[in-house]
C-alpha cells in the first residue's frame, strides 16, 4: 500500500511538470507594474495659483465661497504626502507642490479605498480640474466635486480620468517648522517638528493614554503635544480606525513627521501621522517646564488682588474679566461649587465623556508694577484622585488665547487626594511672583481625559500680595 501511494504521487508530480513546464518559482512572481510617463494635454497651473483664486472668492463671498472649474484644460501637479496604509487617512489624498521646500498643499477627496496601493507616498500626480470644485471643508482647502454648498469626493468611476499618475516617485523632504510657525499657508504640507513631547498628564506612569483607543474617543483621539523650547501646545489627532490607535503614547521627547491640518470644526490646527514611525521620540528625558524661582518676603504685605468666590456665579467671574475656557472645544469648564456655606471654583472631568480636555481658569489683569516682593496664595482641595493634572502658571504677555500665550510655571503645591473621597483644603502658597514684572494673569490649567484622568479640584481664597 505504501509503495503504491508513492507511485501515485510520482505520477501526479510528472503531470504537474508537463502542464506547468516545471517553471521556476521566480516565473510565478507578480511582475512589477510599470508606469509610463503620461502625455499631459492641457495647461499646468500651480496649487498656489488655485488657492489664490479661492482666497479672492472667500474675500468676496465669505466662508462658503468656492471655485468651480468648468470648460477648462487646466491641470495641477503635486506629490502625494498622505498614506492610508495605516488607516489614519480615509478616501483622501494630500498633495503638496514640490517634494522639497513646498509652499502650498491641498486635500483631494476621492471615493476609493485604499489609495496607497495606487498613489504611493511621494508619487507625483496630475489632476484635471475640469468639473471639479475647490472650497474650504473642515477649515482646509479641499478639492472635489460640488454638491450644494459642500465639496464631495471624486466618484470612483472617474478617478482614472481625473487623477493621473506620473512615473516619478520622489523622496519627500519634510519642511522643518515649529509650533509657533503654524499658519494656514502651511496646511496640507508634510512637515517636521522637533523638540516636542506629550503633555505629562497624558503619559502618567501606569496610566498613559493611547493614541486613539480611550473609552470616549469617538472618531479621533486628540492628544496634546508641547514644545520643549517655548511650551506652546498643539494637538496630535489620530483616527479611531487607525491600525495604531491602541499604542501607548511615548513618554519622552523627540520629533514629529506628518501633515498639518485642522480639526473637524476647522478652528484649531492638528497634526496627523501617516503611521507611528512619524514619531521619533528617542530622548527619554522630558522637558517639563521649570518653575519660577524668585526671592520672597512675607512681611509688610498689601493685597493686590483677591477672590474668594462668595455669592458668585461663574458668569459673574467672566463678566469681571476672568477667562473660563476649554481649548479643545469641549463643554467641560470650571463651575462654582458650594459646600458647608463655602463657595469655590471647581472642576472635574468625571462623566464628561470628553476623551481630552484642556481647561483654563485665568484671572483678570493684576498690575505688579506698583509693588515689590509679590507672592500668590490660594487654597486647594483634591478628591477622587486618579492623576495630578492641575498646574498653575503666570504670564505678563497674555495674547487673549491661552494656547498661543507663553506661560511660566509657578511653584504651586498641588496636593494629592484620596481615590474615592475628598481630601482636605490646604494652602498652595506662598508662591513667588517677585521676578515677574508688569501686568500679569494667573492661569489654572486642567489637562486630562475621561475616564483616565478626572481628578476633582476645588480652588478658593486666591490672593496676590506685595509691598
Amino acid at each position: 500500500m505504501y509503495i503504491t501511494n508513492i507511485k501515485k504521487i510520482f505520477i501526479v508530480l510528472i503531470a504537474t511538470c508537463i502542464f506547468t513546464t516545471c517553471s521556476s518559482e521566480e516565473e510565478f512572481k507578480t511582475p512589477e507594474l510599470v508606469v509610463d510617463e503620461p502625455q499631459i494635454e492641457g495647461t499646468i497651473v500651480t496649487i498656489d495659483a488655485i488657492l489664490g483664486v479661492l482666497g479672492q472668492e472667500l474675500e468676496k463671498e465669505g466662508e462658503n465661497a468656492k471655485v468651480v472649474f468648468e470648460n477648462t484644460n487646466n491641470i495641477i501637479e503635486g506629490y502625494v504626502v498622505s498614506s492610508d496604509k495605516a488607516s489614519n487617512f480615509f478616501k483622501e489624498l494630500v498633495l503638496q507642490d514640490t517634494h522639497t521646500n513646498p509652499s502650498s498643499g491641498v486635500r483631494v477627496l476621492i471615493d476609493d479605498n485604499p489609495l496607497f496601493t495606487t498613489y504611493e507616498f511621494g508619487r507625483k500626480v496630475y489632476i484635471k480640474l475640469d468639473g471639479l470644485s475647490l472650497g474650504i471643508k473642515n477649515g482646509i482647502p479641499t478639492l472635489g466635486v460640488s454638491e450644494g454648498n459642500d465639496i464631495s469626493a471624486i466618484p470612483s468611476f472617474s478617478i482614472d480620468k481625473v487623477v493621473i499618475r506620473s512615473s516619478e516617485i520622489a523622496t519627500i523632504i519634510p519642511l522643518e517648522i515649529t509650533l509657533e510657525d503654524f499658519t494656514d499657508k502651511l496646511l496640507s504640507l508634510y512637515i517636521k517638528i522637533g523638540n516636542i513631547q506629550f503633555n505629562k498628564n497624558l503619559v502618567l506612569k501606569d496610566n498613559a493614554f493611547t493614541f486613539a483607543a480611550e473609552t470616549n474617543d469617538k472618531f479621533d483621539g486628540e492628544r496634546i503635544v508641547e514644545s520643549c523650547i517655548t511650551g506652546r501646545t498643539a494637538v496630535l489627532s489620530t483616527s479611531t480606525f487607525s491600525d495604531f490607535k491602541g499604542l501607548t503614547l511615548p513618554s519622552g521627547q523627540g520629533s514629529f513627521e506628518g501633515i498639518l491640518t485642522k480639526n473637524f470644526l476647522g478652528n484649531r490646527y492638528n497634526l496627523v501621522l501617516n503611521n507611528p514611525m512619524g514619531l521619533v521620540f528617542d530622548t527619554e528625558t522630558r522637558c517639563d517646564p521649570t518653575v519660577l524661582e524668585c526671592t520672597i518676603d512675607l512681611e509688610s504685605t498689601t493685597v493686590l488682588f483677591e477672590e474668594d468666590f462668595t455669592d458668585l456665579k461663574i458668569k459673574d467671574l467672566v463678566n469681571s474679566g476672568w477667562i473660563n475656557i476649554n481649548t479643545n472645544n469641549g463643554k467641560l469648564d470650571y463651575e462654582i461649587g458650594d459646600f458647608d456655606n463655602n463657595q469655590y471654583a471647581q472642576i472635574t472631568g468625571f462623566r464628561s465623556k470628553e476623551s481630552l480636555y484642556e481647561v483654563w481658569l485665568i484671572t483678570p489683569d493684576i498690575n505688579l508694577d506698583i509693588s515689590t516682593n509679590e507672592f500668590l496664595n490660594f487654597d486647594i482641595q483634591a478628591g477622587y484622585d486618579n492623576g495630578n493634572i492641575m498646574e498653575v502658571f503666570a504670564t505678563n504677555n497674555f495674547t487673549g488665547d491661552p494656547v498661543t500665550t507663553i506661560w511660566t510655571k509657578l511653584d504651586a503645591t498641588v496636593p494629592r487626594g484620596p481615590l474615592n473621597a475628598f481630601g482636605n483644603f490646604g494652602s498652595a502658597g506662598p508662591i513667588r511672583l517677585s521676578c515677574v514684572e508688569g501686568v500679569v494673569r494667573i492661569g489654572f490649567r486642567y489637562i486630562g481625559g475621561d475616564p483616565r484622568a478626572t481628578t476633582r479640584y476645588h480652588i478658593d481664597n486666591i490672593k496676590v500680595s506685595g509691598k
